[in-house]
């Protein structure tokens, strides 16, 4: 009978552990998520600096409608997945599709295989804040049928990627790339400039100015070489519904285009929304 007492005295003993530690666990847990949160690279066509740690994976999503040179389109989806490979890098895979509201035909853009490594984090000493956090993308583009390896056999994108804090809630980022779209002898120029307004920890608006510069660029008129040019400028807002959720709303138009004809914001005009999720994390 002792020895049964004392099992029966042991099992209340652990029953009460068990009882203390999953009343504790939820909150521990739930601290924890608290201490992190997605941060997308979306919505903006410029890319943020920040890298996933080690074990994470993101996903970015979303739909966009546009009308360009006389063309009505939908971007569905435009999807990014991130898995991070540790502190400085991560790997990225990209897809977008865009359904042709006038012939209804389904265009798939080449499936972009890449990275981003981080270079310089920033540091807290005052005399180096003016440094600007910094990584390099790298992008290599997969034709995904017979048709676009035709058209379109070699794509890849490099770009650099810079942020500046200027104060708590305000952050500018600003990148500059090379794309190439195809056996076109010199890349096309890529270079965005952006102001991040973070007026509380979940709510972000965002106002930016993106530009690409074509060397390759032909005037029909006179068959001559030029530097074809396009700028816009797109704005949104990005709300953290959760730390593993953001959500995001966006509009951009046409600011200027080399060609005359183009260069009204009706020829280029685009809405979109999206949602980021923090899927998992070690």
């Amino acid at each position: 009978m002792r020895g049964m007492q004392m099992v029966v005295w042991f099992s209340k003993r652990t029953r009460l552990y068990i009882a203390v530690v999953l009343s504790i666990l939820p909150v521990a847990i739930h601290a924890e998520r608290l201490d992190i949160h997605a941060e997308a690279d979306r919505p903006g066509m410029g890319t943020g600096t920040n890298v996933l740690p080690f074990g994470f994976i993101q996903w970015e999503t979303g739909f966009e409608c546009a009308h360009t040179q006389r063309t009505h389109a939908i971007t569905l989806p435009t999807s990014l997945f991130r898995f991070g490979l540790g502190t400085p890098a991560e790997l990225r895979l990209e897809y977008t599709g865009q359904l042709l509201h006038e012939s209804g035909r389904y265009d798939m853009d080449p499936f972009n295989i890449g990275t981003k490594i981080r270079l310089w984090g920033g540091s807290e000493e005052a005399r180096l804040k003016w440094i600007p956090r910094t990584s390099l993308m790298l992008n290599v583009g997969v034709p995904l049928t017979r048709s676009m390896a035709e058209q379109v056999p070699l794509s890849g994108k490099i770009d650099m990627l810079f942020e500046n804090d200027v104060t708590d809630w305000l952050t500018i980022g600003y990148d500059v790339g090379v794309y190439w779209t195809d056996w076109a002898p010199t890349p096309d120029v890529f270079v965005s400039l952006a102001f991040n307004f973070m007026p509380t920890d979940k709510f972000g608006v965002f106002i930016e100015s993106y530009n690409f510069f074509d060397p390759d660029g032909v005037d029909v008129s006179t068959s001559k070489n030029y530097t074809h040019s396009n700028v816009c400028l797109d704005f949104g807002m990005t709300y953290l519904v959760h730390p593993r959720v953001q959500l995001d709303m966006y509009s951009g138009f046409n600011l200027y285009n080399s060609d005359p004809k183009l260069s009204t914001p009706r020829n280029n005009v685009a809405v979109g929304l999206g949602v980021t999720w923090l899927l998992d994390h070690p």
